[in-house]
């Protein structure tokens, strides 16, 4: 019996496990296809927060595996609505990619109108010359981190500002080698403070919360991730069967000694048809 049978919904991460960078995990397209065609409900789960959930339905959907953006589930979507309840009525500084922003001015814009609160629906995300006066700190990693939005990010700390995270992932795959990610940026931004974020994504309840309703009643759900410290220590802390894959950041001699235990290891994700 293939491991996949022994579940009717998965949760599936997507960096390092569907694709690495721009190219797809050799049979990964195919094994989602034939997951789908055996009738598994799938929910993409990210702690990537550089795309809104239409534009990885899209990707995924070019790869040949339809699916629509309900079944997508990121870290920035998640920080939105986290930052939207932090700022409460108040302005965010986000240091992260355009797409992070854009979730979170939506929300914060969203949340003014519900409240009937007309007042500066233009600058609810504030530019770095403003961001100390921020109410919430939105963190996600991005090539054009520096140091004016780590100064804008402790100053509005400093002032009281919430501080919100989208992961503390330390790197992302990547072909030719991992790049630094959101924890690394993190890191200078709690150091710098002396804050804690509040963290959206994986290993944290809020997405898995989220992924799960999306889900809905499949039957047994497994995580499938190739990280230890998100993927599967969430999965397990959700209550979820885990499956760690190694096309991505874990090695198979790390996958030995990794705490939490994944309860299956396999090298990829057409392994879990085999």
């Amino acid at each position: 019996m293939a491991l996949a049978d022994q579940f009717g919904g998965l949760l599936i991460d997507l960096d390092g496990v569907v694709w690495i960078g721009r190219e797809p995990v050799p049979g990964s397209p195919q094994a989602l296809a034939e997951l789908q065609a055996a009738g598994k409900q799938l929910v993409f789960v990210t702690n990537n927060p550089t795309k809104p959930p239409t534009a990885y339905a899209k990707r995924l959907g070019e790869m040949g595996v339809a699916v629509g953006p309900e079944q997508i589930v990121t870290a920035g979507m998640v920080a939105a609505q986290l930052a939207g309840e932090a700022a409460d009525g108040g302005s965010a500084f986000v240091i992260g990619a355009e797409p992070l922003k854009e979730m979170v001015a939506a929300e914060l814009v969203a949340r003014k109108v519900r409240d009937a609160d007309q007042r500066n629906h233009d600058s609810t995300v504030l530019d770095v010359e403003h961001g100390g006066e921020a109410s919430v700190v939105v963190v996600s990693g991005h090539r054009g981190f520096g140091f004016d939005e780590l100064l804008a990010a402790k100053r509005a700390l400093d002032g009281g500002a919430a501080l919100v995270a989208t992961s503390r992932d330390p790197t992302m795959p990547m072909p030719g080698g991992e790049w630094p990610g959101t924890g690394a940026v993190l890191a200078a931004v709690e150091t710098a403070s002396g804050r804690i974020a509040e963290i959206a994504g994986k290993p944290e309840r809020h997405l898995f919360e989220i992924a799960l309703a999306a889900i809905g009643e499949a039957g047994p759900v497994a995580m499938v991730g190739d990280r230890v410290s998100s993927d599967i220590a969430g999965g397990h802390d959700a209550g979820l069967a885990t499956v760690l894959v190694l096309s991505g950041t874990t090695s198979a001699e790390e996958a030995a000694v990794a705490e939490p235990r994944p309860d299956h290891v396999v090298a990829d994700l057409a392994a879990l048809l085999q």
